[in-house]
């Protein structure tokens, strides 16, 4: 059977590789990807959550966010998550002005979703995708409310149901972490996020190896060359046969889904859906192709503090510009780190990681 490919997101992510490799190749060069962490608030205390979720009164406001956003390069891409983004009150003011300039994406547990709310970011057309994780069937992993969560359901209905209504090219991504707790019902949680929740294209997060990346509380530079120690999973050959079911039911029905990181391929043959070596502890560097997403992405916390992917503060946002971080000598010295290590020990199962074919 033809698979059925994600045009969309398929010119997305060459898009962001071909700036990768221009903003690599260009010192001074601005990135093209901004994470804007719009608050580190959340309605969910999730286990395996690295968020510190602690209120701060010095986080940004909507007028920082957008201050920030004027600065930004023509050819930046904008995703907007948390926390919980749609806790930030000022939610819709920032998506607003990015929305009208930008490609933008949200990410959300949904739980916050309205009829109104769709209908509003879905009136812009450079909004690209709506993600919702969903660990498994009903949630129910996160300590979400049955009543609650069917609420949701809801709302992702009536959110695909609009999209189509007013033909936009918004795309419903759904993203499960991969956990011990859910490691048998990984086939029935896809066909439940492709049949029932009718995701455009469903993504398989390995859990971190390192708490630094893409933190909300911020490290001391030197903590990115310790040790990390990632979690072993203890059901991981369940982990494969399950990835294994979902490989050929995407072929046989033609649907989209990821590993992330990228360590197999789930839509064709032609590669192994999972490789042993993700489930090690420790880090091997030599599994891992060099990486150069520090040039082409950095993600803004809540509070002003600018890092590239680990969360290391660079400079903050309300105390320099852009251009003064993205030059500066904290950024130069982190991606002079990366640039001759290739990756570093926080590097640890990062979503980012590229394996080397063997």
């Amino acid at each position: 059977m033809t698979l059925k490919i994600d045009e969309k997101e398929e010119e997305l992510h060459k898009r962001h590789e071909a700036l990768t490799e221009v903003i690599y190749n260009n010192p001074g060069m601005l990135p093209n990807r901004y994470v804007y962490i719009l608050t580190n608030l959340c309605n969910l205390k999730c286990d395996f959550c690295f968020m510190d979720r602690k209120y701060n009164p010095n986080n940004l406001k909507a007028e920082d966010w957008i201050n920030l956003s004027e600065q930004l390069p023509d050819y930046a891409r904008v995703t907007m998550t948390g926390g919980e983004p749609l806790m930030f009150k000022g939610f819709r003011e920032v998506f607003s002005y990015v929305a009208e300039r930008f490609d933008c994406n949200v990410i959300t547990n949904g739980l916050l979703l309205t009829q109104d709310l769709c209908d509003f970011m879905l009136s812009y057309p450079k909004f690209r995708i709506l993600s919702v994780s969903v660990d498994n069937i009903g949630n129910s992993v996160r300590d979400i409310d049955p009543v609650q969560w069917e609420r949701t359901e809801e709302m992702l209905k009536y959110f695909r149901e609009q999209k189509k209504k007013i033909g936009s090219s918004a795309s419903l991504d759904i993203k499960t972490t991969i956990l011990d707790e859910n490691a048998e019902e990984l086939f029935d949680i896809h066909k439940y996020c492709v049949e029932e929740l009718g995701c455009d294209y469903h993504v398989f997060q390995f859990l971190k190896g390192s708490p630094i990346q893409h933190s909300d509380v911020m490290f001391k530079f030197e903590d990115i060359l310790k040790e990390s120690k990632a979690q072993v999973y203890e059901r991981f050959e369940t982990i494969k046969q399950q990835f294994r079911k979902i490989q050929q039911y995407n072929i046989e029905h033609g649907n989209v889904s990821f590993l992330h990181p990228k360590v197999g391929s789930l839509v064709t043959e032609d590669d192994s859906p999972m490789m042993d070596y993700m489930n090690v502890p420790f880090y091997v560097r030599e599994n891992y192709m060099p990486c150069k997403y520090p040039w082409s992405s950095v993600h803004i916390n809540s509070d002003g503090n600018l890092f590239s992917c680990l969360a290391v503060p660079m400079g903050n946002v309300k105390e320099k510009s852009l251009v003064e971080i993205i030059n500066g000598e904290e950024m130069a010295r982190f991606r002079e780190i990366i640039g001759k290590e290739g990756t570093i020990e926080s590097c640890n199962r990062c979503g980012w990681l590229k394996p080397k074919i063997r």
